[in-house]
Formats: structure tokens, C-alpha cells, sequence
């Protein structure tokens, strides 16, 4: 796989949305470091990731860590066709349905708009707005891929099943993020506590309804998003 690494890019369209995924990164990487600039922030002070917590009105820098996990799924949707068989590549996929939820989770840090003197309030909003939108296209040009790899490797009618039930456990796993604050590494850290949660949630929807609507109302996005982006993508 490795010896076929750098082949990934040999489609153009494939290259061109990749640099493309990096210059919106380094948009965004700029507006905080400009950010963080204008406040007269030093950097210096942070000494672990809970100082980033701490710091967040005042860095957004809790963005960039959200960035890098929404990522993760693209660079893995990347190197499916890579794997020498469909077994090995199934891990793969299974750790791209787990950190898939990071892309579009970026969307619900627009609930931290607000004046947070003195940057200006459009300021803020321009950021959270640009991280949003290059989590989302990481998310979808990665559904785009797989769904093309599924499709190699199975039928079309089961590459549609999979790929929109993904988007579902996406939009469930948005809410899980937000609302319920679970993280990627729960799996592994909490999976009993994650588990029970989840379930509580399946069984007693109603108990969740102010927050749950957030699941539906995504999914129903994340639909739109994705077949505008794959008609773009496929033509």
C-alpha cells in the first residue's frame, strides 16, 4: 500500500480538490492566528489542551483541533483503493465511520457566534462559517470516495444502502458530540458508558426531543450536501 502511496493523486480532479481542501485549511489557519494577534494573546501561556479549553473565547483555537479530526476521514477514503484486499480495507472503513462525525460537527461550533470583545462579532461569525464549510467539504468529498470504493466492491444498489445509512450514524454521532459530549475515543475509553447512552437515546427518543431534532434536521443537510457535491464531484 505504501509503495502505492503516490499514486493517490494521479487523478487530476482528485489532486485539484485535495490542494483545494488545504488552501480553505490554511484560510481558516490564518484567521485564527490573526485572531489570536489582535488580542494580543501569548501563546505561550497554553500548556496542555485544557488550557485550550480554558483560552477558547479567547483563541477559537479549539477550532483547529476539531479541523484536524475532520481530516481523518478524508485522508482514510484516500487510501481505500490502496489495500490489497477488500478485508483489510473494512478496518479502514469502520475507523472512517468513527471519525466521520468530526467533518460535520464543525457546523454546530456556529453556536459559539457571539461579541466576544474586542474582535468584531463578523469576525467570529466569518470564522466559525469558514471552519464549517471545510469540514463539510472534507466530509462529503470522503462519502463521495468511499461510495465510489463501495461500489467497485460490492453492488450499487449496496454502496447506496451503506453510504446513506452512514450518513444517518453521522448525523446520530453529530448529536452524540454535541449534545451528550462524547468523543471519537470514547469508543475505546467508554464503550460501555457510550453504549448504554446510545441506547437510553434508541429506546426513549422522546425523553431527547429539544436535542435529538439536531440528528434529523442534519441528516436531512448532510442528504442535500452530499448529492449536490457528488452530482459536482462526478460529472
Amino acid at each position: 500500500m505504501l509503495n502505492n502511496f503516490k499514486n493517490i493523486f494521479a487523478d487530476q480532479k482528485q489532486y485539484h480538490l485535495f490542494l483545494l481542501l488545504c488552501l480553505t485549511s490554511l484560510l481558516d489557519f490564518a484567521l485564527i492566528a490573526y485572531r489570536i494577534y489582535f488580542v494580543g494573546f501569548d501563546i505561550g501561556q497554553i500548556d496542555s489542551v485544557r488550557d485550550v479549553a480554558n483560552t477558547r473565547s479567547l483563541t477559537y483555537m479549539f477550532l483547529v483541533w476539531n479541523l484536524f479530526l475532520a481530516w481523518i476521514p478524508y485522508f482514510i477514503s484516500l487510501t481505500l483503493d490502496y489495500f490489497p484486499s477488500k478485508w483489510l480495507a473494512a478496518p479502514a472503513l469502520a475507523i472512517w465511520l468513527v471519525f466521520l462525525p468530526n467533518a460535520p460537527y464543525l457546523v454546530t461550533d456556529l453556536l459559539h457566534v457571539g461579541y466576544h470583545p474586542p474582535v468584531p462579532m463578523w469576525y467570529d461569525m466569518m470564522i466559525l462559517f469558514s471552519f464549517a464549510w471545510t469540514g463539510l467539504m472534507l466530509g462529503f468529498i470522503s462519502l463521495v470516495d468511499v461510495q465510489k470504493y463501495l461500489e467497485k466492491n460490492t453492488t450499487k444498489k449496496v454502496a447506496n444502502i451503506l453510504t446513506w445509512t452512514a450518513i444517518g450514524l453521522c448525523s446520530f454521532g453529530v448529536y452524540l458530540g454535541r449534545y451528550q459530549r462524547w468523543n471519537t475515543w470514547d469508543i475505546i475509553a467508554q464503550p460501555y458508558q457510550l453504549f448504554m447512552e446510545i441506547l437510553a437515546v434508541v429506546t426513549h427518543p422522546l425523553a431527547y426531543l429539544g436535542s435529538l431534532g439536531l440528528a434529523v434536521v442534519m441528516a436531512g443537510v448532510l442528504s442535500l450536501g452530499f448529492l449536490t457535491v457528488r452530482t459536482l464531484v462526478r460529472e
